[in-house]
């Protein structure tokens, strides 16, 4: 694991360089180019996903739609035609996952290269070094952040589309078209998080209640996640470890100094809701912890804008710089060590 560290703190490094030369951009271009060949071009050990996708890329002729997204065949047949090998589709990945995620930093945030520190030990590891296909995902939904706050409908829209086609989980995202990006209310998405916390106590299994949508492709994506649960191929999430119980603090924050994050980043109001519902989701959907895990990953991305509003929040500057660090050395290590989702690079 001493590579991952290794590469978080370089890249810590080059923070510090970069504003200390003021090469911001030119270094941030670097890091991602970086992650991009690190991603791209893994061994096949160092991942949980990896050999699957090589299954599919190799039986890409074989699977439905049901299976795997209509963006994965595009993907896979390009790979084929041109390179002839699978080491193709996870640089084609890696370069749509990655640099579409550093635009998306600069687009939302003055703090750009803290986001990509905080993305290499976190959603880096989970996206593009793992889930790939969210990878893509996850990026088109920072993206469409400021189609939200714009209300441009069309293009919002386009993104759905996108998203969707390279991940289906995309399309929770359609409701949050419909949020108000100059206000918020506290008191609404406390009440939401206690709502989903009330549900897990009373022990309500409210995600089966989705096995009888009419809509055959979203019933039997559930019947599957039910089944798989069921058969003890799936764990019971805790709701109440230490990282959750840190985004749930975290989240109080950012709700109580709304108005002041609001003043200082026009789209605050937005990703601190997004934020709520991938927390809420995650508790609501606790009894099929394989779609709370995907729906808190895929909305949860925007953890990485909003852990930099530390600087904003902490008067002492190098103080929040180095919580921000810490949280997020924290985190890559939890992923890591805790919950094995990945191994060793080497």
């Amino acid at each position: 694991m001493w590579f991952y560290y290794v590469l978080y703190f370089l890249l810590v490094t080059a923070f510090y360089f970069a504003v200390r030369y003021d090469r911001q951009k030119e270094i941030f271009i670097a890091c991602l180019a970086l992650l991009c060949v690190i991603s791209g071009f893994r061994p096949s050990t160092c991942c949980l996903d990896y050999l699957n996708y090589v299954d599919y890329y190799k039986d890409v002729d074989k699977i439905g739609l049901l299976q795997i997204e209509p963006t994965f065949f595009l993907i896979a047949n390009i790979a084929r035609s041109l390179f002839d090998t699978s080491i193709a589709v996870f640089v084609i990945y890696s370069v749509l996952g990655v640099f579409s995620k550093g635009y998306a930093f600069i687009k939302l945030s003055e703090f750009y290269l803290l986001s990509l520190i905080i993305y290499s030990a976190t959603f880096f590891i989970l996206h593009e070094m793992t889930q790939i296909r969210v990878g893509v995902a996850s990026s088109i939904l920072l993206l469409a952040v400021p189609v939200i706050y714009e209300k441009k409908w069309f293009i919002f829209f386009c993104l759905i589309l996108l998203g969707t086609l390279f991940h289906y989980s995309f399309l929770i995202f359609s409701f949050f078209y419909f949020l108000n990006p100059n206000r918020i209310r506290p008191v609404f998405y406390i009440c939401l998080l206690v709502f989903g916390y009330l549900i897990f106590l009373l022990g309500i299994n409210a995600a089966s209640l989705m096995e009888y949508v009419p809509i055959d492709f979203i019933s039997e994506k559930f019947k599957v996640y039910n089944s798989l649960l069921e058969n003890g191929q799936d764990d019971k999430i805790n709701v109440f470890n230490p990282l959750v119980i840190f985004r749930l603090s975290f989240l109080m924050l950012l709700l109580w100094k709304w108005e002041y994050l609001y003043e200082r980043n026009k789209y605050a109001i937005i990703l601190i809701k997004i934020y709520a519902f991938s927390n809420f989701f995650f508790v609501f959907l606790y009894s099929l912890p394989v779609l709370a895990f995907r729906t808190r990953e895929l909305l949860g991305i925007v953890e990485i804008i909003l852990l930099p509003f530390f600087v904003y929040l902490i008067k002492e500057k190098h103080i929040a710089f180095i919580a921000i660090l810490v949280v997020g050395l924290t985190m890559m290590s939890i992923e890591m060590w805790y919950n094995g989702l990945i191994l060793g690079y080497f």
